[in-house]
């Protein structure tokens, strides 16, 4: 069943005393408990497409559902927020507490959870993110990786069915990146959260089960991270990179190795080289 649908979406803002597009037409529709890297070059759209999936910005035409609420319906903005959680790029941004589990109890409060139920649902989602020992720290003495599983947490704590992050690793280490995005496969891989992920980074799409690529506020690819990244001329044709042990295995094979391509990790990379120098 699909818990997001985009319906002939059409969307512009208006620069320099002009009317710039961004959508027309835009059709897309997300599974419930799918794990979705959506790509793109700078101004493909593809972060005006997530802000559009909890009402931040909501169609000029065309129709947006989620979780069967219309995005454009003002009555129900209250209730979308609650199915849909938003993670952006920075976390210091998304941090209104001095204490770990008071920032987390907020979206709770606005709410008006009941104390003893609100108390569950917090040590709950800091358990699930692997920050329950962190509950009475304050959040600007932690990492960026970290901050961002706080921020994270504070969604969960709301139980929503969808998450959509928006470039959340940006601002992060290689080992931040690394803690947020084993959160994000745990959510959907155990909980059978729908993920949403807006990245740059190949190395992270590649874990997703389908990865939308855009392109001037257009579809233009829409399969599995199997199936796209080994168009290697297609993805740079659009600006965008590939994952390494892609590219590493595509240029052994340009350069007239018969080598197998198609390899998504260092591993299956290495696999391939050791086949090939055993032939």
């Amino acid at each position: 069943m699909s818990i997001i649908k985009a319906e002939d979406l059409s969307f512009s803002y208006e620069a320099d005393g002009s009317r710039v597009k961004v959508f027309e037409n835009l059709n897309v529709e997300i599974e419930e408990g799918e794990f979705v890297a959506v790509l793109g070059h700078n101004g493909s759209g593809k972060s005006t497409f997530a802000k559009h999936l909890n009402a931040i910005l909501v169609p000029q035409s065309g129709r947006v559902t989620v979780c069967g609420i219309d995005t454009a319906d003002e009555s129900k903005v209250f209730e979308l927020r609650k199915n849909v959680g938003m993670v952006f790029q920075n976390p210091d941004n998304q941090i209104v507490a001095t204490v770990v589990e008071e920032d987390v109890a907020f979206g709770l409060e606005n709410l008006g959870v009941p104390r003893d139920e609100m108390r569950r649902r917090v040590d709950e989602a800091l358990k699930t993110v692997r920050m329950y020992e962190y509950r009475t720290h304050a959040p600007h003495l932690l990492s960026g990786g970290q901050k961002q599983r706080v921020a994270i947490a504070g969604i969960l704590a709301m139980e929503p069915r969808c998450i959509v992050l928006d470039e959340p690793t940006a601002m992060l280490d290689p080992i931040g990146r690394d803690e947020v995005m084993e959160t994000i496969r745990r959510l959907n891989r155990e909980k059978g959260i729908t993920i949403v992920l807006i990245t740059h980074y190949m190395d992270e799409a590649v874990k997703a089960g389908r990865c939308i690529v855009m392109d001037r506020g257009r579809i233009v690819m829409d399969d599995s991270p199997a199936n796209i990244f080994p168009k290697v001329e297609e993805m740079r044709a659009l600006g965008l990179d590939v994952p390494q042990a892609t590219e590493l295995v595509w240029e052994l094979k340009r350069r007239g190795l018969r080598i197998e391509t198609g390899a998504l990790r260092s591993a299956e990379a290495v696999k391939s080289i050791l086949k090939l120098l055993a032939s």
